[in-house]
């Protein structure tokens, strides 16, 4: 780190040891100062709208993109419930809309059981808005 900080001296270049952060994954720890000041260790931070996690677990930053992607759906309900647009716009509405939102940065997750049932219910919610079928109703998810 001295050494990051010498060689970006001399471009005029300046660490913030205040706005710095560290974070190391499993039973491992280190200590870096910067200018004699010791940088916060953090558990989990948000990397271009990731979550990243010292457990290298994604089960939250799944079920953080899931949140966010109802809520997408949810202001969208007006259109889910309008007669006048036909079920095939709508359903693309909801992959380029609501989807997308959902998915994004799926490539880093590594899925658990628990991922993919909750992943599974999200998409059925989805489509039961869309489709407007009650939760009531005894349909089957097929």
């Amino acid at each position: 780190m001295d050494r990051l900080e010498r060689l970006s001296g001399k471009y005029g270049l300046l660490i913030n040891a205040e706005k710095t952060k560290t974070m190391t994954t499993g039973a491992s720890s280190c200590k870096i100062d910067i200018n004699n000041i010791l940088v916060e260790k953090v558990s989990s931070f948000s990397y271009l709208g990731s979550l990243i996690t010292d457990d290298t677990e994604c089960a939250k930053d799944i079920r953080g993109r899931l949140a966010k992607s109802l809520s997408i759906g949810a202001k969208l309900k007006k259109i889910w419930q309008n007669h006048g647009i036909r079920i095939s716009t709508k359903l693309r509405l909801m992959k380029a809309l609501v989807w997308s939102v959902a998915i994004y940065g799926c490539e880093n997750w590594t899925f658990k059981k628990d991922d993919e049932k909750r992943i599974g219910a999200f998409e059925m919610k989805c489509l039961r808005q869309v489709l407007r079928v009650l939760l009531k109703a005894t349909m089957t998810n097929e």
